[in-house]
């Protein structure tokens, strides 16, 4: 004989509303069957939109689906008000080959699959519904530069009304980022040594001081070289609205800006960095990543500078300090041990340093410091977007019906990107490049520079250091007839015509 399991459920419980009278009515809809009544689970005070395994009797009824061949309750509202719950309780359902049935008659054991399969259709169509609200909503907020929730980028804070929410500038962390953005170009600082000096200084990192802003509980965070290349990195800082590359993660070195149907960055607020500084701080930070994953001795003044004679090899700092006596050299790897292919090539570090520093400064110490400025750099990077954007949607226009609406929008969008990419080349090719004043000369920049700083400065005027073995059986002292330095000369002299080239190298050799 067939099982059943009869639930009732009641959100409050008034005497004119006692369940005895559904309970009852279940019972008689179960005996006209021929069914045997196995268990009556109820749940009193607790809400139809609750979730199932919130409610005891519920949970009663879910133990017993395996054993029970129906469910009965008076009406369906008393199974669940709400649409995900009541699926919830259907897929249970079926898993156990267990029927809802209703003593009303709404759900019967003859029509209850069919009924099933219309609420599951409901169900699917009403999250579908949601999910393209959602979509249509930000797509609009998206459009109009509109904050999207979650945190602000560093440097910003969200103003504004719930549905028309932006970007105002946060001025104590702009300062920051416009402080760390001028030391990195200006001064050709270390990302790293940018990271410490803002711990020594007691600057909050972006996540401590958003809660720091929102008066909540700091977490006593630092800040790391990551964190602050990504907060100088991301196209954030134009106050352009981002999002991640196509199949990419979403990081500050992946993010692109969500371009409008022209292809121009949507903004969602003020610019922290202007387009030329923007390009330079990115352009900075590419040149110091070169090195990123690669086996590295320590850092040195000379390093990847100062070369051996024997094999053009890079010579590497060798630290040893006795005493507080630095006797640190520079050694020529393939010249050390029973492996060596060439005949040892050892130079105490600090003469070596001193040497090459005065002979440097001496050439170059009263230049004017120059950095290289691109006037229009955002065009470049516009542009690589734009194109890319045509990639993609000329991908997607594989997949389309040739013959319908989809592919004529999209031929539309096209037409629109490709013109935006025609007036981006040609503000790009039109774009020069020139090298500007950075302030101080030479001498002063090495002055403020630690080794690290000190290496890029040698290494932008292409200083070349060759050290040669010592004769054997010479005194052991260091002998600066080892040591030959060249230069290429400053780089915003390299790219001269032949006759300014020969007055710069004049100029140089005057200067010896």
């Amino acid at each position: 004989m067939p099982t059943v399991v009869i639930y009732d459920r009641l959100s409050r419980l008034f005497a004119d509303e006692a369940p005895d009278h559904r309970i009852a009515a279940c019972k008689r809809y179960a005996a006209d069957r021929g069914w045997t009544v196995v268990h009556i689970a109820t749940d009193t005070n607790v809400s139809g939109a609750s979730q199932l395994e919130d409610r005891p009797g519920m949970r009663e009824v879910l133990t017993r689906l395996p054993r029970a061949d129906y469910v009965l309750a008076a009406k369906l509202d008393r199974y669940a008000r709400s649409v995900w719950e009541f699926q919830r309780l259907l897929k249970a359902a079926e898993a156990t080959n267990t029927t809802i049935v209703t003593a009303d008659g709404v759900l019967t054991p003859e029509t209850s699959r069919f009924i099933v399969n219309v609420f599951a259709s409901f169900a699917e169509y009403e999250r579908d519904m949601i999910k393209a609200r959602i979509t249509a909503s930000k797509e609009h907020h998206r459009s109009k530069g509109n904050h999207l929730g979650g945190l602000p980028p560093y440097g910003y804070q969200v103003v504004g009304p719930v549905n028309a929410k932006r970007w105002e500038i946060d001025e104590p962390a702009a300062a920051i980022i416009r402080e760390c953005a001028s030391r990195l170009v200006h001064n050709g600082e270390p990302i790293a040594a940018l990271a410490r000096d803002l711990n020594k200084r007691g600057v909050l990192p972006p996540a401590d001081h958003a809660r720091a802003r929102a008066g909540r509980e700091l977490r006593g965070q630092q800040w790391h070289t990551t964190t602050l290349r990504d907060v100088l990195y991301t196209p954030a800082v134009r106050g352009w609205l981002i999002q991640a590359t196509p199949g990419t993660k979403r990081g500050a070195l992946t993010n692109q800006p969500v371009l409008d149907n022209k292809g121009k960055p949507i903004s969602a607020g003020p610019a922290l960095l202007d387009a030329e500084t923007w390009a330079a701080v990115r352009a900075a930070l590419d040149e110091k990543a070169k090195g990123r994953g690669t086996d590295r001795s320590g850092k040195s003044v000379l390093l990847h500078i100062a070369r051996c004679s024997e094999c053009d090899g890079p010579m590497y700092r060798q630290r040893r300090a006795v005493k507080g006596v630095d006797y640190s050299t520079y050694v020529c790897r393939a010249g050390v041990g029973k492996r060596g292919i060439h005949r040892p090539n050892v130079v105490t570090a600090r003469y070596l340093e001193e040497l090459v520093t005065e002979d440097y400064l001496r050439r170059f110490g009263n230049f004017t410091r120059m950095r290289w400025a691109e006037p229009d750099g955002s065009a470049v990077l516009q542009l690589s977007e734009v194109s890319a954007s045509i990639e993609r949607l000329s991908i997607n226009l594989q997949a389309l019906d040739p013959n319908g609406t989809a592919v004529r929008i999209a031929y539309r969008q096209l037409e629109v990107l490709e013109k935006r990419q025609a007036e981006l080349k040609a503000e790009a090719e039109h774009s020069v490049g020139r090298w500007v004043d950075a302030g101080g000369t030479v001498a002063d920049e090495w002055e403020r520079r630690d080794e690290e700083g000190r290496r890029a400065l040698l290494a932008d005027l292409g200083t070349r250091v060759v050290v040669r073995p010592a004769t054997p059986g010479a005194p052991k002292r260091f002998d600066p007839a080892r040591v030959t330095i060249d230069y290429d000369g400053p780089a915003w002299l390299r790219g001269l015509d032949p006759a300014e080239a020969e007055l710069a190298a004049l100029h140089v050799d005057l200067a010896d």
